[in-house]
């Protein structure tokens, strides 16, 4: 299977991972191969600013985005398994006062107006006053050098930080076996020129390479929760950026646009996890049933936004041409 077969093999099975436990089978989850105007598969090496548009079939309608919950799932107007808890109002409560991660997704934000328009391409300076934005103390660049992702298994004891880890474990550590060199080229790259592709093309790289960040570090933060309880927030507040309910910011912001059911049961997930920790406030807790539960609960539905995404820019493609064909094009390689 080619990197572009499971770019949308990915797309189409995500697209249908249900965001708050739907059993029923889609009717038509398929999605036509984007191909060139020879009808050939695309490839990274077609993907110049000379390309001509795709050729693309009509692309169903997006499945059904109703859902049902499942038995373990949480929210804050329903008959549930969960006992009585502090979320129960609908809003999160934080554990402390000030959370570190807001002030990564704020920087995000400022990022976003100076190089993720697919439409332009940034200037050099516009690339080096976001590394510095990227590269702030304890911003952005600080956490994905040290990011691992959960959802891959490894070897107990395993350090992403120690010589060679990284290279051995590049999808579990993937700040600095993957997102981190990746990005920090791009920047390179826009900011100097180098190389044949459109500035807008590197941009594109971070965008998605930042994304992907967000959505690991919510699910990494949910399970350092279990000794350290601030870290609760830290997962909440890297989805919504330290928002309530629909009106998040950096990721909860972007598949709230393309898939707000998926936003809102993400939302009910962060409740879910706020709830568990209130419920098993010990400095480590012991409910790791429940805590499965709640990370379950939001790393679904956050998925499912995700796919939202993909399949929105995939979608995208078949209307564009040159160098905004190009960032749509990377920013999809990247991400899936």
């Amino acid at each position: 299977m080619t990197s572009t077969q499971r770019l949308f093999a990915l797309i189409i099975i995500a697209s249908l991972v249900p965001a708050c436990g739907d059993d029923s089978a889609p009717t038509d989850g398929g999605v036509t191969d984007a191909t060139s105007s020879d009808g050939s598969m695309m490839d990274a090496s077609m993907m110049d600013a000379s390309i001509a548009p795709p050729t693309c079939g009509v692309l169903p309608a997006p499945p059904d985005p109703a859902c049902t919950p499942t038995a373990t799932d949480y929210a804050p107007d329903a008959t549930d398994m969960w006992p009585a808890c502090v979320s129960d109002d609908g809003d999160y409560h934080r554990i402390e006062p000030v959370i570190s991660s807001e002030a990564r997704v704020a920087a995000f934000e400022e990022i976003a107006p100076l190089l993720f328009d697919p439409t332009a391409d940034p200037s050099a300076d516009d690339f080096i006053a976001a590394r510095l934005i990227y590269q702030e103390d304890q911003g952005i660049d600080s956490r994905v050098v040290r990011r691992y992702d959960p959802h891959f298994s490894v070897p107990d004891g395993t350090d992403c930080t120690a010589p060679g880890v990284a290279e051995m474990f590049p999808d579990y550590c993937v700040g600095p076996g993957l997102l981190s060199p990746m990005i920090l080229d791009e920047f390179a790259a826009g900011a100097t020129g180098s190389g044949s592709e459109p500035a807008r093309v590197h941009a594109a790289r971070i965008e998605a390479g930042l994304l992907w960040f967000f959505y690991v570090s919510s699910f990494k933060e949910s399970l350092t929760c279990s000794t350290k309880p601030k870290d609760c927030d830290s997962s909440y507040a890297y989805y919504t950026g330290g928002a309530q309910a629909g009106m998040g910011t950096g990721l909860s912001a972007r598949v709230r646009a393309v898939a707000p059911e998926a936003d809102a049961r993400a939302f009910d997930g962060f409740l879910a996890l706020r709830c568990w920790r209130d419920l098993d406030m010990a400095d480590t807790a012991t409910d790791l049933e429940r805590r499965d539960w709640a990370r379950g609960q939001f790393d679904r539905a956050e998925l499912d936004g995700v796919a939202a995404i993909l399949r929105t820019r995939l979608g995208s493609l078949c209307g564009l041409t040159g160098p905004e064909l190009a960032y749509q094009w990377a920013f999809l390689q990247t991400l899936a």
